[in-house]
């Protein structure tokens, strides 16, 4: 067995002796991952080269930092740090169909618009911080998904405000995040696209 960043040259009798299993369930669960678009496979020598894709890089990444946050101290606060950048348009729409729920569940309306950021980097699940859900409904024939929030304190230059994150339910690992307020925060605090802005989560341990 042979490896080099982001590949590994290995026989599917040698994966099968490594993990403790038949030959076959090793090559049955390497064809799996290729179905799933996690690696690569091609002929090297008596072997096969395994290539990790953008997909299977960014899985590991995602089960590292879950590992990493697991076991690190559970009374810091998770920050990520974003870019603020322009929405599809269709934030104010959807605040607005979800306001009165999201108005009883986390105890004011919110301005109708949410302030879209791009985190930098990867980060980990949050689900564990999240603090409730709004279950789908229907609005005539149209319905809306459910969706989970997340109080978080919202950074900047010399500024912070207590806000919330909102996700869809099925949506675990974004790569876009959504804050609404009670404020319209881009008027507030004078935010532009571009601008680099925190957000918190505090751990409960």
């Amino acid at each position: 067995m042979k490896s080099r960043e982001g590949e590994l040259s290995i026989s599917s009798s040698e994966l099968g002796d490594y993990l403790g299993i038949s030959q076959q369930s090793a090559s049955r669960y390497l064809s799996e991952l290729e179905k799933y678009g996690l690696i690569e496979k091609s002929r090297s020598g008596r072997g096969q080269l395994i290539k990790f894709t953008d997909t299977g890089l960014k899985a590991l990444e995602d089960i590292y930092l879950n590992l990493q946050n697991f076991f690190e101290d559970k009374s810091k606060e998770l920050l990520i740090e974003g870019k603020v950048i322009s929405g599809l348009g269709e934030g104010a729409y959807y605040v607005r169909e979800y306001a009165d729920k999201l108005q009883r569940s986390i105890g004011f309306l919110p301005f109708f618009g949410t302030l879209n950021i791009r985190p930098l980097k990867a980060y980990p699940n949050i689900d564990r911080y999240t603090a409730g859900t709004i279950r789908n409904f229907k609005k005539g024939e149209r319905t809306f998904g459910g969706i989970k929030y997340i109080p978080v304190r919202l950074t900047g230059d010399n500024w912070q405000e207590d806000c919330y994150l909102i996700m869809p339910k099925r949506t675990h690992h974004a790569d876009e995040l959504e804050i609404i307020s009670r404020f319209n925060l881009r008027e507030k605090f004078g935010i532009k696209d571009g601008d680099i802005l925190g957000i918190e989560i505090k751990t409960t341990g």
